[in-house]
């Protein structure tokens, strides 16, 4: 057996190993994508559930003077819904799950709208708890961004209140932080508050 031989030989197994090697990377983001769509189904139908919505009306309907006087029932629900769009926000931010999919499909409408009804509440909470819910304000920064960018309008109408939420959300006082800010931001306050 010549050179040749051996040559030709190894350059099959480097063919024969780099398919192999896409074939993997092919049936890997085959079944990623099988399970980026299986949770966001499940996401889906837990948000789509009657008791998130009876949750999301109830937040709707509450006056900004009654956020200091909720009873413990209403704040374990609305910490439940909270909780899943913290969730939401950190799979989104993991890329477990597609971040259009997930504003566009899931709740990014609902996010931004929760986040205006929600600010006093969330506000008070961060400030009794200390980290508090940073996946959905980072989700919501980033569904308003990408509304404002396809300019889409998120309205927020209840009663005789219709506000056009994209908008209204760029002022600093209501514009939810990046992860990025709110880190930055929980890191000096400890620092501010050992000093």
């Amino acid at each position: 057996m010549d050179n040749t031989f051996w040559q030709a030989v190894t350059a099959l197994s480097v063919v024969v190993l780099t398919i192999g090697f896409l074939v993997g990377i092919v049936k890997y983001l085959q079944f990623r994508r099988r399970d980026d769509a299986k949770l966001a189904i499940d996401l889906f139908r837990d948000f789509r559930s009657d008791e998130f919505k009876a949750v999301i009306r109830s937040i709707y309907s509450v006056k900004p003077e009654q956020w200091a006087t909720l009873a413990d029932y209403q704040r374990v629900r609305i910490d439940h819904l909270v909780d899943w769009l913290n969730l939401l926000g950190a799979v989104t931010r993991n890329k477990e799950i597609n971040e259009n999919l997930a504003i566009e499909t899931l709740a990014g409408p609902t996010a931004i709208r929760c986040w205006y009804r929600l600010l006093p509440y969330l506000r008070q909470e961060t400030e009794r708890r200390g980290f508090y819910c940073d996946a959905f304000e980072d989700f919501t920064r980033r569904s308003l961004a990408h509304f404002k960018q396809k300019n889409v309008p998120i309205w927020f109408n209840w009663g005789t209140e219709r506000i056009e939420l994209v908008k209204l959300l760029q002022k600093p006082e209501f514009k939810p932080r990046t992860m990025e800010e709110i880190r930055g931001s929980t890191g000096s306050a400890v620092q501010d508050k050992a000093s």
